[in-house]
């Protein structure tokens, strides 16, 4: 079947591939999450900048505060400093725009992990993963206040899928999973479209799958983690909101801090720069433009019938397949849909893409689509058999966009930057964990912890998967390319 996009359209997704994706906007959309913002974190920042600092993190969500944990931790010292950049308010980049979800994505990708990066590797990524959400729940359940601040459970996952590729694809994959992760047997159901009706009320056209998981609230948690390691650590944390860095040098004059960094408030040198952008990594590291690339994510938070109901203590919902394109109007759906809803309020939060092509490869969080936003306020009547038969008390309570980071390979970036990522000369002192495919929080915090401890010396290949790893040769390759992933994207639907 010939390509229905047309070249010109393929030219602009290229060119949105490679282009810089620029500082992240200073007018985001309004991400439910971060209401109310937190008091004192928010816009938290220094009198002046420090002049030097050991450790330069740029970005403060789950990874950057990874990072800066991390290296306070293990760095005992009273004259080790870490100052954290971020270009707008604290954690409102990803981590403060995402779904809410603790799910493991190795389960359903596991045949395809497997045939692209062997046996043991796929079930190092798996363990990875489920190690990730384990801390996630540890952290948000090691005090009363981070508990029920960010509203931490465990939820079983119901899977339902509208096209029978899909769902036997994923089944296939579940399966191998339970046989070469072995505490991970048992832990799979499988429904049929009328056992999903009849015990979930969810509607699908080819089956579900049932597997555990948990949410949160990410905001919540994330910045509260930062109050925490700001007074455990007053001397030592500098965490500057609303301070972009606008450009990074090496001057190799000044052996112990050769990085400069400009901001808008001044200049700081730094010994280690540590990456935390995602989506954004290709504006300070042009050689990654292209390796990483933004991809824009749609979100909502809407007010369901009383008579749905509330599930959200136990149960969470996800869409696989039935994916579309229209070569027409250029709109893809990529049929993939996640929700869950807050047990309290009964608000549920859903998100998923069916937007025009050359509106996702984009760095722009200050608006939502138009295909985005009409798909996402009318989805959630048509996932379930029943309690949305009276629509009038159903409502939209906000939409939102956020900048998520993809590559070519659809694994992570992390460890140290070659010279050809970053476009400078310099000693090997720049780090980065990003590029997280959508499922940030099964792999943010232990790449961020991975990346400092690979600073400190420290040796991590008992957890992290050496396909994660940066390096020339994995950069180089057309696993790589964005014709590679623009390829996958599009796979299903052209």
């Amino acid at each position: 079947m010939a390509n229905p996009i047309s070249s010109d359209l393929m030219e602009e997704l290229y060119a949105q591939a490679l282009s810089d994706p620029q500082l992240p906007r200073p007018n985001p959309t309004t991400a439910f999450w971060q209401l109310p913002p937190h008091p004192s974190m928010s816009e938290t920042q220094s009198t002046e900048l420090r002049a030097i600092t050991d450790y330069a993190i740029i970005g403060s969500g789950v990874t950057g505060c990874s990072m800066a944990k991390t290296l306070l931790d293990s760095s005992p010292s009273a004259s080790t400093s870490v100052t954290v950049f971020e270009a707008r308010k604290l954690t409102s980049g990803a981590t403060g725009r995402n779904g809410g979800l603790l799910t493991n994505f190795v389960p359903g990708h596991f045949k395809h992990l497997i045939d692209q990066f062997g046996h043991e590797q796929a079930v190092k990524i798996a363990r990875f993963a489920n190690r990730t959400l384990e801390k996630m729940h540890s952290l948000a359940n090691s005090s009363d206040e981070f508990r029920e601040a960010s509203v931490v459970r465990r939820t079983l996952d119901v899977i339902a899928f509208d096209d029978d590729q899909s769902f036997n694809d994923e089944k296939e994959g579940f399966k191998l999973y339970e046989e070469c992760v072995p505490e991970e047997a048992g832990k799979t159901q499988i429904l049929t479209t009328e056992e999903l009706a009849t015990k979930y009320n969810v509607k699908a056209k080819s089956g579900a799958i049932l597997f555990p998981n948990g949410a949160f609230w990410p905001y919540r948690l994330i910045t509260r983690l930062w109050a925490q390691l700001k007074e455990q650590n007053a001397s030592r944390l500098s965490i500057e909101t609303g301070t972009p860095v606008t450009e990074i040098s090496f001057d190799p004059s000044n052996t112990t801090y050769p990085y400069v960094l400009t901001t808008p408030r001044g200049v700081i040198r730094a010994s280690r720069i540590l990456h935390a952008t995602n989506g954004y990594s290709g504006h300070l590291l042009p050689g990654l433009r292209g390796k990483i690339y933004p991809l824009r994510g749609t979100m909502s938070s809407q007010k369901p019938p009383t008579a749905f109901g509330k599930h959200g203590h136990a149960i969470t919902w996800s869409r696989v397949g039935g994916g579309s394109f229209d070569p027409c109007t250029s709109v893809i759906d990529l049929g993939l849909y996640y929700s869950n809803q807050n047990p309290n309020s009964g608000d549920v939060f859903i998100g998923g893409e069916k937007a025009r092509l050359n509106e996702i490869f984009i760095s722009d969080d200050s608006v939502v689509g138009v295909p985005c936003e009409e798909n996402i306020r009318t989805k959630l009547p048509k996932c379930y058999t029943k309690g949305w038969e009276d629509s009038s008390e159903h409502q939209v309570r906000n939409v939102w966009s956020g900048i998520m980071g993809f590559t070519g390979d659809r694994l992570p970036l992390i460890g140290k930057l070659p010279a050809s990522a970053t476009g400078r000369e310099g000693n090997g002192g720049e780090w980065i964990a990003a590029g997280f495919n959508g499922y940030g929080m099964p792999l943010c915090w232990s790449s961020g912890e991975a990346v400092a401890k690979m600073v400190l010396g420290q040796d991590v290949s008992d957890f992290l998967p050496d396909s994660f790893v940066v390096t020339e040769e994995r950069l180089g390759a057309a696993s790589m390319s964005f014709a590679k992933a623009i390829d996958g994207l599009l796979s299903g639907y052209v």
